[in-house]
C-alpha cells in the first residue's frame, strides 16, 4: 500500500493543496513536508470505512437550510454567545462576503465561543486551527479572536468557492478536501456527519 492511498495521509495532502490556493502571494506558504510529518502523527487510527460506491449519495442542500425545527428548541442550549465575539464574526464575515450566521454556527460546533480552545490534536481557538493552517493562512495568533475568525472564514470562503455547495464546503472544513473529493459528497465519517448535522442545527437557531 502507498502512503497516499491511506485516507487520513490523502486528506492531509489535498487539505494543504487547498489552503495553498488561499494565498495570492505563494512566498508565504509553509513548506509541508513536515507538516505532513506532524499531521500524520497526530491523526487518528484509520477506520475501516466504505469505498465510494458503497456509500449511498446524500442530497445536497442550499443555504438557507430549510426552516422546520424539532419540538426541542436548541435555543437554551445555544444561547447567542459572548456580545463581543459575535460582533466581530458580523464584521469579519460581511467583509469577506460570508453569511455571519453561518460563521457563527461553525464557531459555536468548534469551540462553543472559547478563544483558548484546545483540541487533542492540537487545534486552537475559536475555529479550530491547526498550527499548519493558521501559518498557511497568515493567522499570527491563533487564539485572538478576530485573527482566528479571520483565517477562519478565510479558508471556509475558499472550500466555498471550490465546492459551490455548504455542506460540502462545512463536511471539507472538518474532514478536509480530498475525503469530500474522493466520496463525491460528505464522507462516510460518524464525526463528520454528526458535525455537518450541528452545524446545519446551530445556522438555523441564529437565523431565526
Amino acid at each position: 500500500m502507498r502512503l497516499t492511498d491511506i485516507p487520513s495521509v490523502s486528506s492531509v495532502l489535498n487539505r494543504m493543496e487547498s489552503l495553498s490556493k488561499l494565498s495570492e502571494n505563494p512566498k508565504s506558504l509553509v513548506s509541508f513536508p513536515d507538516v505532513l510529518e506532524r499531521e500524520w502523527n497526530q491523526a487518528k487510527p484509520a477506520q475501516n470505512l466504505p469505498s465510494p460506491a458503497e456509500v449511498r449519495p446524500k442530497d445536497a442542500i442550499s443555504l438557507p437550510f430549510p426552516e422546520d425545527r424539532s419540538k426541542t428548541s436548541l435555543q437554551s442550549d445555544l444561547g447567542k454567545g459572548p456580545t463581543d465575539i459575535l460582533g466581530t464574526i458580523e464584521s469579519i464575515a460581511k467583509s469577506q462576503g460570508m453569511d455571519p450566521n453561518l460563521v457563527k454556527a461553525m464557531v459555536k460546533a468548534e469551540s462553543n465561543f472559547k478563544p483558548k480552545a484546545v483540541s487533542p490534536k492540537g487545534a486552537m481557538g475559536l475555529m479550530q486551527l491547526m498550527p499548519e493552517t493558521a501559518e498557511s493562512l497568515g493567522v499570527s495568533d491563533p487564539f485572538d479572536p478576530e485573527d482566528n475568525i479571520g483565517g477562519g472564514v478565510k479558508f471556509l470562503k475558499g472550500l466555498m468557492k471550490e465546492f459551490k455547495d455548504p455542506e460540502k464546503a462545512i463536511a471539507a472544513y472538518n474532514a478536509g478536501p480530498g475525503a469530500v473529493k474522493r466520496y463525491k459528497g460528505i464522507p462516510p465519517y460518524e464525526e463528520t456527519q454528526k458535525y455537518v448535522n450541528k452545524v446545519k442545527r446551530y445556522y438555523k437557531d441564529f437565523s431565526s
